[in-house]
């Protein structure tokens, strides 16, 4: 009887790892084929579809507060890293005199932040590339914001 028991249990072990390992590969390939069939634009709309509904779903969470007109990626592809479990806390971050990620460290240099944002930019920023920086800063969110130097922190 006991042997049985062995050797139904290794049976069941067996089949469940070739069940397990047999979809994780066709699933695998599956989309392998499906991204790999689409020319460059097919993979940038899918691309850009499911970026949007990651942001969605991530903003009706409360999870993702960007600081930029159009909110970045980088916050979800560098997880864990500046945001932990795909979120952005990037607003927050800007608001608080700490340096938001990267990409929304250039988008805000070519003019592309949350205006409403604009006095925190130069502060925020000067934190991770130096103080000594500021006035320049400055003077950049100002010719881009249209808000003046002395209305920022």
């Amino acid at each position: 009887m006991k042997e049985t028991n062995k050797l139904l249990l290794g049976v069941t072990s067996f089949l469940f790892i070739g069940v397990f390992f047999g979809f994780y590969f066709a699933n695998a390939n599956h989309m392998s084929m499906v991204f790999g069939s689409m020319d460059m634009d097919e993979k940038r709309d899918h691309f850009i579809t499911h970026k949007k509904a990651i942001q969605i779903e991530l903003l009706g969470d409360g999870d993702y507060k960007c600081c930029l007109e159009k909110p970045c990626v980088y916050c979800i592809e560098k997880t864990p890293g500046h945001g932990e479990g795909a979120t952005c806390d990037c607003m927050k971050d800007v608001v608080t005199g700490v340096h938001p990620c990267g990409e929304c460290i250039g988008e805000i240099m070519e003019g592309h932040g949350n205006k409403y944002l604009a006095k925190y930019f130069a502060k925020a920023i000067a934190e991770k590339v130096g103080e000594d920086h500021i006035d320049t800063l400055r003077e950049i969110m100002s010719e881009k914001y249209d808000i003046p130097v002395d209305e920022q922190l």
